[in-house]
């Protein structure tokens, strides 16, 4: 199964190393295709064109000279010093043969020589018509041209030149260093995403490793990756995604562990009221009913029907609307106190209380007196009466924190477990003796309704007494 899993994630991987290399490499070939392609159809045109352009720029100068009075020889002296060009003129404007011979002589004596330079009739007709004319001279084996406007003018006709490389060589020259540059940066490119891809894969394998052992449900391995990118949030919120579905996971356990529980507490406190009506109910049939078997059959129905309603009461709350008001708590503990003075009385327990008065809260009466009544319940059945000190006490006042409430009782002797006593059906006598210490629902009850209503709840143990605080 291991193997597997390697051959696997190692097959993934591969895929995606192949992609970003044809990913890389497509990219590097349209680079190069499209550079060749605007090198050579493109770049010598452009550069020509500027060429143009800039020289057609130097004859708008020299007419804005000659506008303004400056002299030929002064004009063309100016924009010599100014410009990369080289400006001739005669003021033989008749005879185009001899105007060609001129121009071309005093190009030679300016250091420009031509081996094909001539200014054709037509250039001249178009030059006089138009005001000028552009001319490219190739010089072939020289490998470079000469770019040429004649411009006519009142002072004579002027020509002004320009060397221009010959672009064909040069953008040859370029397209193949391009190839070249390309190819080195191709080696560079594959190398750097073998790195980014070592960078982006290795995490990823971890990452898909995490995502088997948490299908296998182990959740106990966690993700250290540390690249301080998407990757790292990614792990991060996949650590908090694997602990989140551990605590869930032990929740649901330990809920269907107190769910068992619950079955097993339900069927053994239901097997010997039943049990009892069963034997009673058959006595009576066959006439042995001593005149107790009615009411012994009454009371084991009714223990059924409180444990029963207790059940309800515990399934209800969370799921019942309980609306909310203003609540004296000192009046709703004294009720219960009072209700349950009695019991506490049978057992030989006193009550002591310090009770502080007109403590109001927002909250609800049905819910807080069940609180109330149960923890006081939970303190009379509990509460250790062969021993010295107080047997109940109970504490109501307030501060800057709410309204505390505490009740405490001397201990019977036996194992208290205080991390399962919220359990409904834990109780403190082993025996589960009900005369003794009831149903085992009336702690639950309290801790469901503290969290719904968002109260605090504690339980404590010390020298010999329990004490359970509430704080409103």
């Amino acid at each position: 199964m291991a193997s597997y899993h390697t051959g696997h994630k190692t097959k993934h991987m591969n895929k995606l190393w192949k992609k970003f290399i044809y990913g890389t490499a497509l990219i590097m070939a349209f680079t190069l295709v499209l550079s060749l392609a605007v090198n050579s159809n493109i770049v010598g045109k452009y550069y020509l064109h500027s060429q143009k352009h800039y020289i057609q720029g130097i004859g708008s100068q020299l007419i804005t000279l000659l506008e303004s009075g400056t002299t030929p020889e002064d004009a063309v002296r100016i924009l010599e010093e100014q410009e990369k060009v080289l400006i001739v003129y005669s003021g033989n404007t008749w005879d185009s043969e001899v105007l060609s011979n001129e121009l071309r002589e005093q190009f030679r004596q300016k250091g420009l020589g031509f081996r094909k330079f001539w200014l054709w009739e037509q250039d001249y007709q178009d030059a006089v018509e138009h005001g000028m004319k552009l001319r490219l001279y190739q010089q072939e084996k020289l490998k470079y041209g000469i770019l040429a406007e004649y411009m006519f003018t009142d002072a004579g006709m002027f020509a002004i030149a320009a060397v221009v490389p010959n672009t064909a060589e040069t953008v040859g020259i370029m397209n193949q260093f391009l190839v070249i540059l390309l190819s080195v940066s191709s080696v560079v490119a594959v190398v750097l995403m073998y790195i980014l891809v070592r960078h982006i894969t290795n995490p990823l394998k971890e990452m898909e490793e995490f995502s088997r052992r948490i299908s296998m449900q182990d959740y106990g391995s966690r993700l250290a990756i540390r690249t301080n990118d998407e990757l790292e949030t990614v792990a991060d919120s996949m650590n908090r995604m694997s602990q989140s579905i551990k605590e869930y996971q032990d929740m649901l356990l330990e809920k269907n562990r107190q769910m068992e529980a619950l079955l097993d507490n339900v069927a053994h406190d239901l097997k010997t009221p039943i049990s009892l009506i069963g034997t009673y109910a058959s006595g009576m049939q066959d006439g042995l009913d001593d005149g107790t078997f009615l009411d012994t059959i009454i009371r084991q129905n009714t223990k059924m029907a409180q444990l029963a309603e207790k059940l309800l009461g515990l399934s209800r709350i969370g799921q019942k609307d309980y609306p909310e008001e203003t609540i004296a708590l000192d009046r709703l503990l004294q009720n219960q106190i009072e209700e349950q003075r009695i019991s506490a009385a049978q057992r030989n327990l006193g009550i002591s209380t310090s009770i502080e008065p007109d403590r109001y809260i927002r909250g609800n009466a049905e819910l807080v007196s069940t609180i109330f009544s149960n923890l006081l319940s939970n303190a009379i059945k509990y509460g250790a009466d062969d021993k010295p000190g107080p047997g109940i006490e109970i504490h109501l006042h307030g501060n800057d924190t709410g309204c505390h409430f505490t009740i405490s009782n001397q201990m019977q002797e036996g194992n208290l477990d205080l991390d399962r006593i919220w359990e409904p059906f834990y109780v403190g006598e082993s025996s589960r003796n009900q005369n003794l210490s009831g149903t085992g629902l009336g702690l639950p009850i309290v801790k469901k309704i503290a969290n719904q209503c968002g109260y605090g709840i504690d339980c404590t143990v010390a020298d010999g007494r329990i004490r359970f605080t509430v704080i409103f």
